[in-house]
């Protein structure tokens, strides 16, 4: 009985993932201004999609010769060795940086260095770091699955792109690094996802049950 099912995604907290300024967010980790920064925040595990990101990523390099650009994916897990071998042999050492594992409230920093934020799982749930990533009205490229579809709705936030297509996805992020965001509009529309807006619906959802039960 479709009555009887809801749907409440999940949330961020807007306090640490907020809108700050690229310049100053830069600075803190010692990047260049003038890069155009994909990042990603992801176990490095099959399921993740990573290898297509960094064909992606060669794509994007060779296109037109754009040097500007640096990946940064943050995060380890049992690829990590697959990828630092990758890197090399496609010559993209210097635009692909493995930054490992960073503490979760250093997260809202990397998210407000970049340029544009992507991840090409292959499965996935509701990812958290998708309203992280809103939160700080950082562009999100995601692949049709599992519920992003849900909440990447508008082009204003973000762009969509088939899993396992690295093709598609270079396009996406070619699209995405010549576009100008407006980074507040991306946070407002983030901000029905916050925790406490979360939580209201949890508490309407269980006082709705006891009401019907």
């Amino acid at each position: 009985d479709k009555d009887k099912i809801s749907v409440i995604p999940n949330g961020f907290n807007p306090n640490i993932f907020k809108i700050i300024p690229k310049k100053i967010a830069r600075k803190k980790l010692g990047l260049k201004e003038n890069k155009k920064i994909i990042l990603t925040v992801s176990r490095l595990y099959p399921e993740k999609g990573l290898e297509y990101l960094i064909n992606a990523v060669d794509i994007v390099v060779n296109d037109n010769k754009k040097r500007d650009v640096l990946c940064i994916i943050i995060g380890d897990g049992i690829l990590r060795k697959k990828i630092e071998n990758m890197l090399p042999e496609l010559n993209l050492k210097e635009y692909i940086k493995l930054a490992g594992f960073k503490p979760h409230e250093e997260i809202p920093i990397w998210m407000n260095a970049a340029d544009v934020f992507v991840l090409p799982s292959l499965e996935e749930g509701n990812p958290t770091v998708m309203f992280e990533a809103l939160g700080c009205g950082l562009p999100f490229i995601g692949t049709k699955v599992g519920g992003i579809p849900e909440i990447i709705t508008s082009e204003d936030c973000g762009l969509l792109t088939e899993p396992a297509n690295s093709k598609d996805l270079a396009e996406k992020i070619l699209m995405a690094l010549e576009r100008e965001w407006n980074r507040k509009t991306i946070r407002k529309y983030a901000e029905q996802f916050t925790w406490e807006n979360i939580g209201k619906k949890y508490v309407d959802l269980y006082n709705k049950a006891i009401g019907t039960y």
